[in-house]
């Protein structure tokens, strides 16, 4: 009588061990779902940004550096080995990143902005910036900003067959937004 109680128990364990793997591959789907529209929404704002800063008359470097400080929520780590900073020292990433920013944004050269804040996307090249506009001035510009975002929860490249895989193996999945402007520093750079 009790060996079909033990294979009863048996059987239970099993089942309750595959409705929980059921659910934890449904819950990190959603996760990821989640992390991949808060990335969606930081590279249009990235876009939005780059083309804010062309329009007003400044430089292709200083749209790529506004896309990027825009896109620092999806930049993945802090990368601060050469800097002389530890963020797991002192917890202060945060206060770092707020001292950094406007340096970065004053670097001249992406050599310098490199040295003042680098972030693991950024090292990578997954962000970039293409401008197009019109020839002449004026008119309206596009500022697209395209991002190879990671796919961050486990066994979410099960699930986006499209997904490509980087050359450690992560998968990623392209996002992209573009930015329309107007070209408003011919009315005032002459």
């Amino acid at each position: 009588m009790s060996a079909p109680r033990r294979s009863r128990s048996g059987q239970a364990y099993l089942e309750t061990f595959l409705v929980l793997l059921v659910l934890l591959l449904v819950l990190f789907g959603f996760l990821q779902v989640a992390l991949s529209f808060g990335d969606r929404e930081v590279v249009h704002h990235a876009a939005a940004r780059a083309a804010r800063a062309k329009a007003v008359g400044f430089n292709d470097w200083m749209a790529v550096k506004a896309a990027r400080v825009a896109a620092i929520p999806s930049s993945g780590k802090l990368l601060t080995g050469e800097l002389g900073y530890d963020a797991a020292e002192d917890g202060a990433t945060a206060d770092f990143e707020r001292e950094r920013i406007p340096q970065y944004l004053a670097a001249e050269t992406s050599a310098r902005g490199q040295y003042v804040l680098d972030y693991e996307e950024w090292a990578r090249g997954s962000i970039r910036v293409r401008s197009s506009g019109s020839l002449f001035g004026g008119g309206a510009l596009h500022e697209t900003v395209r991002f190879d975002a990671p796919l961050r929860m486990p066994f979410a490249g099960w699930f986006v067959p499209w997904a490509r895989r980087d050359e450690n193996g992560v998968p990623r999945i392209v996002l992209e937004a573009d930015a329309p402007a107007g070209e408003h520093s011919t009315l005032y750079l002459r």
